[in-house]
């Protein structure tokens, strides 16, 4: 009867923490592991033409994983690009344009300049010479504004160039959009559009998850947190089941500014009503951690 009396105390030290959960006395919160999480959406609307993810699957970040129907922009940019050979057919050939005038104005001169010999010899009229350069001035005045009117024509059809070249770069731009890249390297935690559905930008395609990176919130008191810093080491201690643990080393990635109540899934053995701080640690998954797994920490300044 006494030995049972002993085992009784014994049991209720235990269950109090007098003694024999020790390793439990040294950890001061507990909390669940989450990770980041990324929603995938695609960045055009249309029929989804191809998704490659399945829920569970381990995709590397830039793989492209999914299309978008690309059919009408592509017919989009083909009129761009046959409204580009068009307008630059019609750009003109400055120099053959003004070649004929420049022939003109260079036969005027040899001729000005001969009747100017001419009449230095008194062997032509000053009218013949007054004739002869007024028709050079007026070549010359004809081939300065052809000129004018040749680079105007060219520069405008070379800026209606420019603008469908910068259509056709947009609808390059739309036709790459098409392509579902996965942001982050990670697992597909859910998948919500499949083949031949209708994909907008505010419609979610999958979710995926950072599973390398995990993290583990936990709430401390106010004078547990004035101890804590950003970038501090602490163990944790991820609970496997069945009794089962395995220690990890963390890192405090995060630690509130402000206070909040004791949210009601956090067990605690003060009561639910004090203010406490949420604290992020840091934690690199050996592929062993899950997102939802329990996990206590020992901060090594506390």
């Amino acid at each position: 009867m006494m030995n049972s009396k002993i085992l009784y105390t014994v049991f209720l030290a235990c269950v109090f923490g007098v003694g024999c959960n020790h390793k439990m006395e040294k950890r001061q919160a507990s909390g669940m592991f989450e990770t980041r999480e990324v929603v995938v959406s695609s960045e055009i609307s249309g029929r989804v033409e191809r998704l490659e993810v399945m829920e569970g699957d381990y995709v590397e970040a830039g793989k492209v994983v999914g299309l978008i129907d690309t059919m009408q922009l592509h017919w989009l940019k083909v009129q761009a690009q046959q409204a580009a050979v068009a307008v630059n057919e019609r750009i003109p050939n400055l120099d053959k344009i003004l070649e004929v005038y420049r022939l003109k104005v260079e036969r005027g001169e040899k001729e000005l300049a001969r009747v100017e010999r001419l009449l230095a010899g008194k062997a032509a009229t000053q009218k013949q010479y007054d004739d002869v350069k007024a028709m050079v001035d007026e070549g010359r005045s004809a081939l300065e504004g052809q000129t004018h009117q040749a680079e105007v024509m060219i520069a405008g059809a070379k800026a209606e160039s420019a603008a469908i070249a910068l259509k056709v770069d947009q609808v390059n731009d739309q036709i790459r959009r098409c392509l579902i890249t996965n942001p982050v390297s990670g697992v597909v935690l859910a998948k919500y559009t499949e083949e031949q559905e209708l994909a907008a930008p505010v419609k979610a395609l999958y979710k995926i998850g950072d599973m390398k990176n995990m993290y583990l919130q936990v709430y401390v008191e106010g004078f547990q947190a004035n101890r804590l810093k950003v970038g501090d080491s602490v163990k944790v201690f991820a609970q496997l089941g069945g009794g089962e643990e395995r220690e990890y080393q963390g890192r405090i990635s995060w630690i509130a500014s402000d206070a909040e109540f004791v949210p009601k899934t956090v067990h605690t053995q003060d009561e639910r009503d004090n203010l406490v701080y949420a604290v992020k640690i840091h934690v690199e998954n050996d592929g062993v951690l899950r997102v939802g797994m329990y996990g206590d920490v020992k901060f090594d300044t506390l």
